[in-house]
């Protein structure tokens, strides 16, 4: 039964992306380092308050100056179009040209950077509510899209990450409890106006959803769902550095230029069957450079980075290379293929300099992914859990969020 039980968690998980993901589109080769998030450092994310700054930025490897604009998209809270007119979610204009751009200066790969700030003259997003933001070139085609979600605190959330009430569970698994405070706040018929999602460090591919508190104490609605609110304790990311070209790197056995780039070579992995504790930045990357003297987002190099995995695989099985710099997405452009010669499985990404967060995922022969096959699974392992709450209150035309809470396990008790 419990291994039923977490089958049905991962396929709910699985069927959540998909709803997102049928919406993305990836950006093409030339475009690289695209960020949508707070701008908060070391630990960005894609949930940000109502008002507060978005910050858009990516690189064009054409290097060519086009006139790219941006377009914001409204969904439900099931990542399906919203019925809404733009001028219901938007003061101004839902698109407009994006105007920041600024060309490389003494990199050996040539780019231009483009950056965006909403809310800005032209553009202020009015409701909380999920949303993705599209980038289209002079004719109008979408070249990539990002998603994100904005919250309004209308109701507190208290969340706690504790060890499972299962024993056979605990050394495994980290269990999320929670509460909503109303504290005059009136939801009326709950178990179908409201919405709860839990994310795990900021990854809002996947969630775990709640449409009902387990009981009520006055303003205090408590969600004690031990058998459900459970999330793969992993481990910790991996990480490298690549911020200077001359000198030592963490994470990185050696480098080289060869060809017209830098060549980086972190450290083989392998199959991790334990747990040691250090500090990581939960999946994210941050944009350094040593040689960058005065901007580091037109002065950091790209740099390919060579992973490579050292194991035996089953036949039919696949290993990916997943962070915030890929979205956490496993999709074939970060699938390791087999060398013969060397005896490992490698992957090459052009990823400009920087501070990294990575781990590695395996696919089964059916195409189910196990994100703990390769890393491990341990409740100790330090990370953060966001929960947001959707309302659509009767009679209304969309669903906002309402409340948001956060917690990290590193207070697990």
């Amino acid at each position: 039964m419990k291994k039923l039980f977490i089958f049905l968690t991962i396929f709910l998980l699985q069927i959540g992306k998909a709803q997102l993901q049928d919406h993305i589109v990836k950006p093409p080769y030339y475009i690289k380092t695209v960020k949508l998030d707070d701008g908060r450092q070391p630990v960005s994310s894609p949930v940000i308050e109502l008002g507060h700054r978005i910050y858009l930025s990516f690189d064009d490897l054409q290097a060519d100056e086009k006139e790219y604009s941006y377009k914001i998209l409204r969904f439900d809270e099931n990542w399906q179009p919203s019925i809404l007119n733009e001028s219901e979610f938007i003061d101004g204009f839902a698109s407009s040209i994006i105007t920041d751009i600024t060309n490389s200066t003494g990199t050996l790969q040539s780019y231009t950077h483009y950056s965006l700030i909403l809310p800005n003259e032209d553009t202020r997003i009015l409701l909380s509510g999920n949303y993705i933001l599209q980038v289209l070139d002079e004719d109008e085609n979408v070249v990539f899209s990002k998603p994100f979600i904005l919250y309004k605190k209308e109701i507190n959330v208290g969340v706690q990450v504790k060890w499972p009430v299962d024993v056979q569970l605990k050394d495994k698994m980290q269990f999320i409890d929670f509460s909503l405070y109303l504290s005059g706040y009136t939801i009326l018929n709950e178990n179908k106006n409201l919405l709860v999602k839990v994310f795990q460090n900021n990854d809002i591919n996947y969630s775990i959803d709640f449409r009902r508190p387990t009981f009520y104490k006055g303003v205090e609605w408590v969600y004690h769902y031990p058998r459900k609110a459970l999330f793969d304790g992993l481990n910790e990311f991996r990480k490298f550095e690549s911020k200077d070209v001359r000198g030592y790197n963490f994470g990185i056995t050696y480098k080289e230029l060869t060809g017209k780039l830098y060549d980086f070579y972190p450290y083989t992995a392998t199959f991790r069957d334990h747990y040691l504790y250090y500090k990581d930045i939960d999946g994210c990357y941050i944009i350094n450079s040593v040689q960058a003297y005065e901007d580091v987002h037109t002065e950091a190099e790209y740099v390919n980075v060579h992973f490579t995995f050292k194991g035996d695989l089953y036949e039919g099985e696949n290993v990916y290379v997943i962070g915030r710099f890929n979205d956490f997405t496993p999709d074939e452009s970060v699938r390791l293929t087999y060398n013969k010669e060397t005896g490992l499985y490698e992957n090459v990404q052009l990823l400009k300099q920087g501070y990294y967060d990575y781990m590695f995922v395996l696919s089964d022969a059916s195409g189910q992914f196990d994100w703990t096959a390769i890393e491990g699974n341990f409740a100790q392992t330090e990370n953060i859990y966001t929960v947001l709450v959707y309302y659509k209150p009767p009679g209304s035309r969309y669903t906002k969020v309402i409340g948001y809470g956060e917690a990290s396990s590193d207070n697990i008790r």
